[in-house]
């Protein structure tokens, strides 16, 4: 006897699987056609059937037909009368088997894991495959037709299989605190219902009977297999003790066949055998499988999966029509085999295994006979009988495809980097329209290969419906298919399990068991849980942990939803364009993140804010760069609607990612932390990834709705993908899964799908040491999205500075003050910067052309930084309108992806008002047509209090003369004018009115009066009848710039401007390589030439001009003929490429001929000019010696140039002798005294020749009329050249083009205007270009004037003559005005004015004031108006900005009319905003009535709401409103709903009526219907539009519903009484009763009054207390006695008497009747 059972304890896989597909099994060239087996048994098709089908039967021979089940070809039986084809009256039989765990097996890791191998995972149902080929050798049954039974003996028994199976419960297998594994666990899957035998429990199975069971001493052993499995995991008394114990049981004697104590959920594998004797010889089995209950253990839960006997049997059977056993090999070729007792007609037997035949089956006596040959391949084979009566009629086949092919998938032209898309063919065209869209260029230009679900369970499944071997295999085969493997796996259509697992999501049945389920589940997943990772994890070969492919699902069921969710992708990749428009507005919102942080308890909500903060860091650095906020629960309470709404709005304008870090909850949001309705974010387009990190919300695979799914699914809002678990949550390991993830989509992956991230996430942890929480949270964290999209990213970085981000401070700025601020906000749009780039300021100062620059060094860029930098104030310069220029990253070192200039500089202009003021009319340099004028300044602060100021005017600059004059003038800030009679001499203090003379210069200035006197001046000339600009005396001219030519302050002659240069020359005493080629001279520390050339002793000449320093080239001739330095063949070695094939920049002459040395000698002594430079080295060695012999004059000639060393006599070693030629004043002589190398290093001298004058910008003007100038030069016979440029500039001051006249001696150009087009060119500059390269003298200008007609100047008069109301301090909403004059201070007449008003908050954004252009302002004209404005939403201080004329461009230059000043056209005004913190008054009633805590109310009850706020400026009166507000209600079950006012439908839910000025109370009416019977909560927040809420506590109440009509006991108050009562009672249900009576009685039972419902008043479901007080009479109206009376009422709806609501008041009444007392 042998007897053994399997105890799986250990998990780890160590079996190897083939890898097969599947398919094998196909040939893509045939054709095929389906039909569906439900159970084992002979199946028939028959010559209608093939016709029907459409097979071509006229062109086939019988014996080409096959068919294929269970992915293997079976043997048919072909009835076609001889002739080898198939006709009329022709069928095909075959034995066909049902669907059990045979495919199932494959998906555990060791095949014999499996839990019940004779119930399928997945169907009931299998297809099989008819085809055909031309092959005539197909798989048939073979015919045994012997009947020679009597050379045979009968065999006594046969083998027979008795077997039982469940299904009423799905095992998982393995978990721990939970989890479960999604793979296939050993003992998982369908079993009985689980039992709790602690105490014992037994499955009692003796009605199994072993039916003609053999029991003769040939017998063999009764095999028996079960699987039995753990169901629980109490805590065990020993850690070895175990806590389960089953024990299987048979026969009278209960024999043994297992006994085993096992734990937690292992499963119990039983393979054992035992005696036939055991059972009796009637057959009853007394089989039982007991729990025993022994191990003193909480629970112990068991559940029996299967259990199956094969035993010998006789072959007498009790009138079957069909039977199956398997035969076992006889000692002859044959077994003879002898049925008696069954009630066959016309049977059929086929033997069923790899050697196939049909039977020849002869009845005799009522005894059937057959012959079985042995089986070679085995010891046993399957015989199958069946009456023909019994064989199943095939009626109908499918052809595979609608055209009998399967698609050769593996063939497709293309399998490089596919995007596979499993679908379901209910999704028709809408998958088409998705397949178009990923292979388009919008949609990535994907290598799409799409198949259809149904086809893959065909190839790939078995045949299996809804297997998932069918997407797994498909899935695998494409990735060993390909080289470069498929990128993506999107799963379109939803997915439901198969098992039966209820939790507080996975609610319902299972698809496996229930068909509305099934129909549902058009996509399936893998495993339980679901895992769709899983789907291509774990595959033969591969890691079992990582998917081959990532993989992502849409869970639809209609085409509806799929276009839908189709749509949303186009939008969301759209906004991913990387050729986009890259600012704020398009691209910012992808840079943001929302994190939510939840929690039961302070120290749980701290542990998640800490957990999002480290992923907050991940986010905000490394290529993400992102910006993070962080919303955290504090409380049990709702968010409140003030806060909700800036998180909806944040939403609204978009974020990539909302990270939920808390506790499922029965909210609409499925947080712990509530939301808004996805449906209500406008958030089109700019769709964020939801990452759930808690228990459920990610479990998309059960019948109803999930949150996953409304998130995703909502129309034009929501989410864009939603990534959660969709089982039990452990933090621990959600927080680890969503660190990777961030580390792969912010830096490892960045720009990756999010396929990809959770791939990468899934391998950068799971291992073999991986726990069972840490696998089941990597792998069920489920993707419900295109697997292709990708977390918003960018391919390069994009700085934008914008112009609200640049501000300037301090407030508060004096002439002590030492630095401005300049505040920096610059955000990067696009890939974080990881390197060092610059930001520039250039600041240009008031009224100058005076600026400075300013460099720092940013070191990278994530997302946003605030810069605080500080720059000197120079107050000297700095007073008034200051032009900023902030430039980021100019030059461009960091590649951006958008712009690299227009976004990354601002110009802003800042008004430092330091009492400061500037002169503005007459304009510099201003010629001027009148002899009498009125001159002006305005204050850098137009409504500075009140000063004095000084003016001067004098006819020099040093203002020192006798014609100096003054005024001083104290006034408030504005404009301030002095006119011609208000001036006095400087020296007396007497009058002195002004009065002009003709072509006098004038200079002016003005100060405010103070201990240091800050100028700032102007000068003007006065030309009789001449309009325009001009200069005419040194003191404007210094205004000018200068470049190669200065002004002398002395002498205010012009000069060249002197130059100097740095020289230097290396001489070596080596004649060997490469020693040589260290030879060299240098100007400015850059190598002119080197090397030696041959080794002959030279003179290396060098000659540097006098004057430009730079260095003579030797002659060259170019390749195409022309000549450099055609005058420099002096007759050099070098001459012509003589050294080099260039022109050098030293002449060489060799020191061992006469005809060198004498060539040396005439270049130095006639050649080179006096006052030029002359270097001369001699590398290696000096030859006096040959000088000796040969030009001894040389000495002569170095004497002459100053050398009082270079004598006879010298060793011949190297020197460097310089010189200026001329001047022997300069000479420097480098002898080397031990053949060292030797250096030489100095300064040399020279100066400009060439030299430029350039006026300031002139300009803009209405016309231009003529230029005149005039010169003189310094010496008598010059040779000065002097040219004058006009150069046009546009009206931003850019050069456009040039005119250019020689600078006669005095000259002009009249009638300009037809020469410059003023509406292109409103401005000019002067350029004078001197020249003089023999004297060195530029000509000495004397004016140059400008003629034209001028623009006009307006100004913010000022003076203290401003309103502004009603105070500086303002309450948010409340309206404030301001009014202050403009006027035309010129004598030119404005066009209509443009005045903008602005208020300037304190976050530097700019609130415009409608305001309306203004009609013309004319010479002299005033302007005045006054503007109103609004507060709201600028809580803080601000400014009120006014710009007259206002700049239109971006650089700050172009005004909307020209106008000669600008610093007079600003104002601001200072002001704060106080926000009101008084809380809004809530008020809420049911029905009217206010109710208190558990009071109750009716089912259909109306809810009034309303907020009423004191606020008189900030009014509650527009629908938007409805935002402050957040109504929530909590059902009986613990659900909690925000109530909306508008439905996702569109429908109105609550009704609402916005305040007004009378009345500033927003009111709200929810019709409520209060479907459940129950205790409900109610909570209202409300908040002013100041984000005060309506107090210290939210409103919040218990209501209770009662949907059954009851009244409660009546009671009396106040009882005892003495003038009169009122009764108090309760009614429930949703009608007050129709009929109402309360009789008061004596205590005899005399009725003495009755009140009626009429007399009683109004009365309403819940707490009534009656407006009708009882005055104590009778029913005459006589006052009753005093004592004790009785009383009851009688309450009836619709006729029927109103039961009895318990209460406390019962206690009280007896028989219905209470008691009340008189006392008077």
């Amino acid at each position: 006897m042998k007897f053994g059972f399997l105890l799986v304890v250990s998990l780890i896989s160590t079996f190897a699987v083939a890898q097969t597909y599947g398919n094998e099994w196909i040939s893509y060239d045939q054709k095929y056609f389906s039909f569906p087996v439900v159970e084992a048994g002979i199946y028939k098709i028959d010559y209608p059937t093939l016709v029907a089908a459409g097979v071509p039967l006229s062109g086939l021979s019988s014996s080409n037909f096959q068919i294929f089940g269970k992915e293997r070809e079976i043997p048919l039986f072909i009835e076609d009368g001889g002739d080898q084809t198939i006709e009329s009256g022709d069928f095909i039989i075959f034995y066909a088997e049902g669907n059990d765990g045979w495919l199932d097996s494959s998906l555990y890791d060791n095949t014999d894991w499996i839990g019940n191998p004779k119930y399928s995972l997945y169907n009931d149902t299998l297809h099989y495959f008819l085809t055909w080929n031309s092959s005539t050798d197909n798989l048939r049954f073979s015919e045994e037709t012997a009947d020679d039974f009597e050379n045979y003996s009968a065999d006594e028994f046969v083998i027979e299989e008795r077997f039982d199976f469940y299904s009423n419960s799905y095992n998982e297998g393995e978990k721990s605190a939970d989890a479960s594994s999604s793979f296939f666990m050993p003992g998982e899957g369908w079993g009985s219902t689980p039992q709790n035998g602690n105490n014992g429990y037994t499955w009692d199975f003796s009605a199994l009977n072993f039916a003609g069971i053999y029991q003769g001493q040939n017998a063999p052993l009764i095999e028996y297999e079960s699987v039995v499995v753990g169901r629980s995991n109490a805590l065990q008394v020993n850690p070895e003790s175990g806590n389960h114990h089953t024990k299987h049981t048979i026969g009278n004697s209960n024999y043994t066949l297992v006994d085993s104590v096992f734990t937690g959920y292992q499963s119990v594998f039983v393979n054992g055998s035992f005696p036939a004797d055991v059972i009796s010889s009637n057959g009853n089995s007394n089989f039982k499988v007991n729990i025993i209950g022994d191990l003193n253990v909480a629970t112990d839960y068991q559940s029996i999966n299967y259990w199956s006997f094969h035993y010998p049997r006789s072959l007498s059977f009790s009138s079957e029509a069909s039977v199956d056993f398997e035969v076992i090999n006889s000692a002859a070729l044959k077994s003879k085999i002898e049925i008696s007792g069954g009630q066959f007609v016309s049977p059929v037997a086929f033997v069923i295994g790899p050697e196939p035949y049909k039977l020849k089956i002869v009845e005799s006596n009522g005894v059937y006979k057959c012959l079985v040959p042995n089986a070679t391949l085995s010891d046993r084979q399957k015989v199958f009988v069946e009456s023909n009566p019994g064989i199943t009629n095939v009626t109908a086949l499918q052809a595979v495809n609608q055209n009998g092919f399967f698609t050769d998938f593996a063939s497709t032209s293309n399998l490089e980097s596919v995007l596979l898309f499993v679908y379901n063919e209910k999704l028709g065209n809408a998958v088409n329209d998705y397949v178009a869209y990923r292979s388009s260029e919008s949609g990535g230009s994907y290598n799409v290969l799409a198949a259809e679900v149904s086809e893959l369970y065909q190839q790939y499944g078995g045949g299996i419906p809804k297997h998932i071997n069918g997407i797994r295999r498909f899935a695998h085969h494409m990735y060993v298919s390909s080289s470069s493997k498929p990128i993506g796996l999107f799963l379109l259509g939803k997915g439901i399990r198969e098992a039966n697992i209820t939790s507080l999501t996975s609610i319902g049945p299972g698809s496996r068991t229930n068909n509305l389920a099934y129909q549902n589940s058009l996509v399936p997943s893998y495993g339980q849980p679901s895992c769709d990772a899983c789907i291509t994890s774990n595959l033969p070969g591969t890691n079992k942990w990582t998917p081959l492919i990532p993989t992502g699902r849409i869970s639809v069921k209609t085409q509806a939803e799929l276009a839908t969710y189709l749509s949303k992708i186009v939008a969301f990749d759209a906004q991913q364009n990387q050729d986009d428009v890259y600012n704020t507005n398009t691209k910012d919102w992808q840079k943001h993140i929302l994190h939510f942080s939840g929690g039961e308890d302070f120290q749980e909500q701290q542990a998640f804010q800490n957990y999002l903060n480290t992923m907050a860091m991940k986010a905000e650095d490394y290529y993400f760069g992102g910006k993070v906020k962080l919303i955290a629960k504090e409380n049990d309470n709702p968010i409140s609607p003030s806060e909700l709404q800036g998180i909806t709005q944040r939403i609204s304008e978009g974020v990539s990612l909302m990270n939920f870090f808390g506790h499922f909850s029965t909210t609409e949001s499925g947080f712990d932390i509530n939301l808004d309705n996805p449906a209500n974010w406008d958030n089109e387009g700019r769709y964020p990834l939801l990452l759930a990190n808690s228990c459920y919300n990610g479990n998309i695979f059960h019948n109803s709705t999930s949150n996953s799914e409304s998130f995703v699914l909502t129309p034009n809002a929501g989410v864009i993908a939603y990534l959660g678990t969709l089982n039990y949550g452990f933090t621990g390991a959600l927080q680890s899964y969503s660190n990777h993830f961030y580390d792969q989509f912010s830096r490892y992956n960045y720009g990756g799908t999010i396929g990809q991230h959770i791939k990468a996430t899934i391998d950068s942890v799971l291992d073999e040491n991986s726990s069972l929480i840490y696998e089941t949270t990597f792998l069920q964290m489920t993707l419900h999205g295109d697997p292709m999209i990708r977390l918003n990213w960018h391919e390069l970085p994009e700085i934008e500075l914008t112009d609200s981000r640049v501000s300037f401070g301090p407030e508060d700025i004096s002439l002590a003050t030492d630095s401005i601020e300049v505040n920096v906000k610059i955000r990067n749009l696009g890939k974080a910067i990881t390197d060092t780039f610059d930001l520039t300021i250039n600041r240009n100062f008031p009224n100058s052309d005076i600026d400075s620059n300013y460099v720092f060094n940013i070191p990278g860029l994530n997302y946003e930084k605030v810069l605080n930098l500080k720059l000197p104030f120079q107050s000297s310069q700095g007073v008034g309108v200051n032009k900023f220029t902030v430039k980021v990253d100019r030059p461009d070192f960091i590649e951006e992806q958008y712009d690299e200039l227009i976004n990354n500089q601002v110009i802003k202009n800042f008004q430092i008002n330091v009492d400061g003021v500037e002169p503005v009319w007459p304009e510099n340099f201003a010629v001027l047509p009148i002899d009498s004028i009125s001159v002006r300044a305005s204050t850098i602060d137009a409504l500075a209090a009140l000063n004095t100021y000084r003016f001067e005017l004098d006819t020099t600059p040093n203002f020192n003369s006798e014609f100096a004059r003054m005024h001083t003038k104290t006034i408030e800030g504005g404009l301030l004018t002095v006119h011609p009679s208000e001036w006095v001499l400087k020296s007396s203090g007497n009058a002195a009115a002004l009065q002009l003379q003709d072509s006098t210069v004038y200079f002016w200035r003005v100060a405010l009066e103070d201990n240091e006197l800050v100028w700032k001046q102007r000068s003007f000339q006065y030309i009789a009848n001449k309009r325009g600009w001009g200069q005419d005396v040194y003191g404007q001219f210094i205004s000018n710039s200068f470049n190669g030519v200065e002004l002398n302050s002395s002498n205010f002659y012009r000069e060249f401007t002197p130059i100097e240069a740095d020289i230097s020359c290396l001489c070596k005493s080596t004649s060997q390589s490469p020693g040589h080629y260290d030879n060299a001279w240098y100007l400015n520390s850059i190598q002119q030439e080197y090397n030696i050339c041959t080794t002959t002793p030279k003179f290396h000449v060098a000659v540097i001009d006098k004057a430009t320093l730079e260095p003579w080239g030797t002659r060259y001739i170019n390749a195409n003929g022309s000549i450099q330095n055609p005058d420099y063949d002096f007759g050099n070695n070098n001459d012509n490429g003589g050294c080099e094939d260039r022109v050098m920049k030293y002449f060489t002459f060799n020191q061992t001929n006469t005809t060198d040395l004498n060539s040396f000698k005439n270049f130095i002594e006639n050649e080179i000019p006096d006052g030029n430079y002359i270097l001369i080295y001699t590398p290696m060695t000096t030859r006096y010696d040959l000088w000796d012999a040969l030009s001894p004059d040389l000495y002569t000639t170095f004497a002459s140039m100053g050398s009082d060393s270079i004598v006879p006599g010298r060793a011949n070693r190297p020197f460097i002798f310089l010189t200026r030629k001329g001047d022997s004043n300069f000479v420097v002589e480098i002898f080397s005294q031990n053949n060292e190398d030797i250096y030489l290093d100095t300064l040399i001298t020279g100066a400009e020749v060439v030299g430029f004058e350039s006026s300031p910008v002139i300009g803009p003007v209405q016309q231009w009329n003529s230029i005149h100038w005039k010169q003189n030069p310094l010496e008598s016979n010059t040779a000065d050249t002097t040219y004058l440029e006009i150069q046009l500039l546009d009206e931003f001051g850019n050069y456009q083009s040039s005119i250019d006249t020689l600078f006669t001696l005095h000259d002009s150009i009249i009638n300009l205007q037809n020469i410059i087009d003023v509406e292109l060119n409103p401005k000019i500059k002067l350029s004078s270009k001197y020249k003089d390269l023999t004297s060195q003298t530029p000509a000495q200008m004397d004016f140059w004037h400008v003629l034209y007609d001028p623009i006009p100047e307006a100004a913010i008069v000022g003076n203290g003559n401003f309103l502004w109301a009603p105070s500086d301090t303002l309450q948010e909403g409340q309206q404030g005005s301001f009014s202050i004059d403009v006027a035309n201070i010129s004598d030119v007449s404005m066009d209509s004015l443009l005045v903008s008003y602005f208020i300037l908050d304190e976050n530097q954004e700019k609130h415009f004031i409608p305001y309306n252009r203004t009609d013309s302002l004319r010479v002299g004209g005033i302007l005045s108006d006054t503007i109103s404005f609004g507060t709201a939403n600028l809580v803080g201080s601000n400014f009120f900005c006014m710009e007259v004329n206002p700049y239109v461009d971006l650089s700050l230059t172009l005004t909307d009319q020209p106008e000669q000043s600008h610093i007079n056209n600003i104002l601001q005004y200072p002001f704060t905003v106080v926000s009101e913190d008084i809380n809004p008054i809530l008020d809420v009633t049911f029905n009217g009535v206010h109710i208190l805590n558990e009071d109750i109310v009716a089912p259909t009850s109306e809810i009034n709401i309303s907020l009423n706020d004191e606020n008189p400026y900030l009014l509650l009166d527009t629908d938007a409103d409805t935002s402050l507000f957040g109504i929530f209600i909590t059902d009986p079950d613990g659900i909690v709903s925000r109530i909306p006012f508008i439905d996702a439908a569109g429908n109105i839910v609550m009704n609402w009526m916005p305040g007004d000025d009378n009345q500033n109370k927003f009111k709200i009416s929810y019709p409520a219907y209060f479907e459940k019977s129950g205790v409900y909560t109610l909570l209202v927040q409300g908040s002013d539009k100041s984000g005060n809420a309506s107090g210290d506590f939210e409103y919040e109440i218990d209501f209770t519903v009662v949907h059954e009509s009851r009244i409660s006991q009546l009671m009396n108050y106040p009882n005892p009484f003495s003038t009169q009562t009122r009764f108090v009672f309760t009614l429930t249900g949703d009608l007050v009763p129709d009929e109402l009576l309360i009789q008061i009685m004596t205590i005899s039972g005399r009725v003495v009054r009755e009140i009626s419902e009429g007399e009683i008043g109004p009365i309403q479901i819940g707490r009534n207390i009656t407006e009708f007080a009882w005055d104590g009479r009778d029913q005459f109206g006589d006052i009753l006695a005093n004592g004790v009376y009785l009383y009851r009422v009688k309450a009836k709806i619709d006729g029927k008497d109103i039961e009895l609501l318990d209460s406390g008041a019962d206690q009280y009444f007896h028989k219905g009747l209470g008691k009340m007392y008189i006392i008077r």
